[in-house]
């Protein structure tokens, strides 16, 4: 399953469009920053006649980029823009730094090959300069930006590289999947039913499996980029699930339900021999404790919880039942 993505949203693609139309278009990239600032580094906007798509943050700093953009007509350049907290504007105090690239015929390729590398779910990185830009599909690397007085260079990751693996494609999954897809995150979804409505509605999940529960383990990556979140559609398959995923290295591994289910589910387990450390290494129950209980409720409260940790934010709400 792909998404059907409308270029005015995704710079990538509105470039590579407006290239192939004939028209003017330019890349303006964040290639560092520090302090608070509303664009992180490698976020991006490509700015052209028919509009703009992406964001570098939103305020000032992105309008007066844009502007420049609009007029840019030379070789690429590096842009400094300092926040400063201002009575009644922005309350952000911090750099950052934008490279400036006004895109031509020689990048269509890199851009085609950009595309292509996104809509088969694969990453890989993009190397910018006042040679232009190059994209190198395959290993997406970290940040690096690095410049002195007479040349700079950026290298960044393209792509999705954190992958969430949602076990049970039931309505709060299709719920989960409608917000997880405005973050960056590759979805999969994995069900042992076979036309399951709510599979079926689930246009924002990039993947989905109908696979034997006991064979879940086979289906989902370990690793610092693997998110997992069970939730099937019954006690026993989610305890199946658990037990074949527990003892492995995720990023984060969540169990839906009560606080009381959670209980006397690990009671059970911890009779059977289960190691009661690889069980306090699950969020459980999942999510942040927000109240919620509609699947839309219950799904940003796992989504905050994603990013809290993803973020390495402190968790502000207890979140693990007693066993």
């Amino acid at each position: 399953m792909t998404h059907a993505t409308d270029h005015r949203s995704d710079p990538w693609r509105h470039g590579l469009a407006n290239l192939k139309d004939g028209e003017r278009a330019v890349l303006v990239l964040v290639v560092e920053h520090s302090g608070s600032v509303p664009g992180v580094t490698g976020t991006l906007v490509v700015v052209s006649e028919k509009g703009v798509a992406g964001t570098i943050g939103g305020g000032g700093a992105e309008k007066a980029l844009v502007d420049r953009a609009r007029v840019h007509d030379g070789e690429p350049l590096l842009v400094r823009f300092r926040h400063t907290p201002s009575e009644g504007g922005t309350l952000c105090s911090g750099l950052q730094v934008f490279a400036i690239i006004l895109l031509s015929q020689n990048d269509v390729k890199e851009l085609q090959t950009l595309v292509d590398t996104l809509d088969a779910h694969q990453t890989g990185t993009i190397e910018l300069s006042p040679e232009g830009l190059r994209f190198h599909p395959g290993e997406a690397e970290q940040h690096v930006f690095s410049h002195d007085e007479t040349s700079w260079s950026y290298r960044g990751p393209i792509g999705l590289r954190d992958t969430l693996y949602i076990i049970g494609g039931g309505h709060v999954c299709l719920a989960l999947s409608r917000v997880m897809a405005t973050l960056p995150f590759r979805i999969v979804v994995l069900d042992n039913r076979e036309d399951l409505p709510t599979m079926a509605a689930n246009r924002w999940a990039h993947e989905q499996h109908v696979v034997d529960f006991d064979r879940v383990g086979e289906q989902v990556a370990e690793g610092k980029r693997s998110w997992v979140v069970i939730m099937t559609f019954g006690h026993v398959h989610d305890r199946q699930v658990l037990e074949g995923l527990l003892g492995k290295s995720f990023a984060y591994l969540g169990l839906m339900g009560s606080e009381a289910k959670v209980r006397q589910m690990y009671a059970a387990m911890k009779a059977d021999g289960v190691d009661a450390e690889d069980l306090e290494s699950v969020r459980a129950p999942v999510g942040l404790s927000i109240g919620s209980h509609t699947p839309e409720e219950i799904a940003i409260s796992i989504a905050a919880e994603i990013i809290a940790m993803r973020n390495r934010k402190e968790e502000p709400c207890p979140r693990q039942a007693s066993v």
